[in-house]
């Protein structure tokens, strides 16, 4: 059953009514939209105000969005969303503009522009792959020095949420609210006509049952491997399978100020991993030559287990069946779980749903009127004017994605409900060879996961304490 809002028009009109009038700043702890708070100021010349990403910004709604794009789903959110902006214009006397500075651009731009004490944009996304220096490097405001006390995001997080990096007495980087990104969950994903095929049971079900293990999962793996039709038990992205192999198995390789890499739990995952390469056989072999996520090979259909993600469905096609004219269909049916729990779990409780990845929002140092750039992003990311429901449509593009899957997509609001930040990756922890730390010996057989952890210990806690300013 689709779990949507159904909105007459007459709300439609009243909330549209309610924008226009009384969009005004974070003004208390309600995560509602408060005309009475201080709202900042209004410019006396228009100003522009700038976003810095690096996609392209046809789809979004800033200032020059004239109509609703054809990529929103619910034609009347699309109303409110662009009169919250008209809204916002208005009340501010700015132009808001997302800006597709690229990747590489937004690294160069925060590197150089704010060193110089001129920020060329008034916000910042940041993928937290390159993110943490900058915030342990004080390029970025903290939160609590322009949102006010009692603010939303201190308190309800109904519009904004903030996220802790590094355990600092401070925080530094936010997103819109609810936390879960329903498009950066990994979750594990799996061709269930294989399954049926060779007769498997369930993942859902075992999982439901407390049975779905490392164990049950190998069981499984190796029951789908058959060289002669070239099916494999697993075909996946070797970070995610890291990330998520960790989190089932309470083990971690850099989240808190001391390294893991050298602890039992995680040496239990990295002899996993090794085995299922080099020993059971049950991995596609890794080819370090295409690009990362082409090895997450689900879309050929030959794979029992791979990654799954939403962006990969909204690029690549939905489940057999369910495709549209912008996603075809799969010609296989797709279903998702949660990760298996490793041996040192007894429990689904006792485990974290997902770690955290995606896109952050920073305001930089030197911005000119930290407080009102504040405010306005605020008032763009309640468009919603705390109303939860509403404001939860917007994650519902996702279940399309699922199809069928109806659990699955219950599975991934879970999961994402209990994040947790390993930050291994985005340390990018480098020996004096300038390589980076990763799994590719492993999975390769060219080290045992004994070697790597006493190779990389020493230099993956010189990368924490760098990141922690020891």
């Amino acid at each position: 059953m689709k779990m949507r809002k159904i909105l007459s028009l007459a709300v439609v009109f009243v909330m549209l009514f309610t924008f226009l009038a009384a969009c005004g700043g974070d003004g208390d702890d309600t995560g509602t939209v408060d005309p009475s708070g201080d709202p900042g100021v209004r410019y006396e010349t228009k100003r522009p105000l700038e976003v810095g990403i690096w996609w392209n910004p046809d789809d979004i709604y800033d200032s020059n969005r004239t109509t609703i794009p054809a990529s929103e789903k619910n034609q009347m959110m699309g109303e409110i969303r662009l009169a919250n902006m008209r809204a916002i214009e208005n009340r501010y006397n700015i132009t808001l503009k997302f800006v597709d500075i690229t990747y590489n651009g937004a690294k160069e731009s925060i590197s150089t522009s704010i060193m110089a004490g001129s920020p060329d944009m008034d916000i910042y996304c940041m993928d937290l792959n390159f993110g943490i220096p900058y915030i342990m490097g004080d390029y970025c405001l903290p939160i609590d020095s322009y949102a006010r006390p009692g603010s939303d995001i201190f308190t309800t997080q109904n519009v904004m949420s903030s996220l802790n990096v590094c355990g600092l007495d401070k925080d530094y980087i936010m997103r819109a609210a609810p936390f879960t990104d329903y498009n950066a969950i990994f979750m594990l994903g799996y061709n269930w006509d294989i399954l049926q095929e060779f007769n498997q049971p369930n993942p859902q079900a075992l999982w439901d049952e407390g049975k779905w293990t490392w164990d049950a999962w190998l069981d499984i793996m190796k029951a789908t491997t058959d060289s002669n039709r070239g099916t494999f038990g697993w075909g996946g992205a070797h970070v995610s399978l890291l990330d998520n192999l960790l989190i089932s198995n309470n083990a971690n390789i850099a989240l808190t100020d001391t390294q893991g890499l050298t602890s039992a739990n995680t040496l239990e995952v990295l002899d996993f991993i090794y085995k299922m390469y080099n020993e059971h056989n049950v991995a596609k072999p890794w080819d370090g030559d295409i690009e990362y996520w082409d090895n997450n090979d689900w879309s050929g259909g030959t794979n029992a287990f791979f990654v799954w993600i939403a962006w990969l469905a909204q690029r690549n096609g939905v489940s057999k069946g369910f495709g549209t004219e912008t996603d075809p269909a799969c010609d296989y049916t797709i279903r998702v779980v949660p990760w298996p729990l490793g041996p040192t779990v007894n429990s689904k409780d006792e485990v974290k749903g997902t770690n955290v990845k995606g896109n952050v929002y920073m305001i930089p140092k030197g911005v000119q009127d930290p407080f009102t750039v504040y405010d306005i992003w605020f008032d763009y990311n309640n468009w919603h004017g705390g109303d939860l429901e509403l404001r939860n449509e917007q994650a519902f593009w996702m279940q399309d994605l699922f199809a069928d899957d109806v659990k699955g997509f219950q599975f991934c609001q879970e999961l994402g409900e209990k994040p947790q930040f390993d930050m291994w990756e985005p340390l990018n922890a480098k020996n004096a060879d300038s390589d980076t730390f990763g799994i590719g010996g492993i999975i390769g057989g060219t080290a045992m996961p004994s070697e790597l952890s006493e190779q990389w210990k020493n230099v993956m806690q010189d990368a924490i304490d760098k990141a922690y300013g020891k």
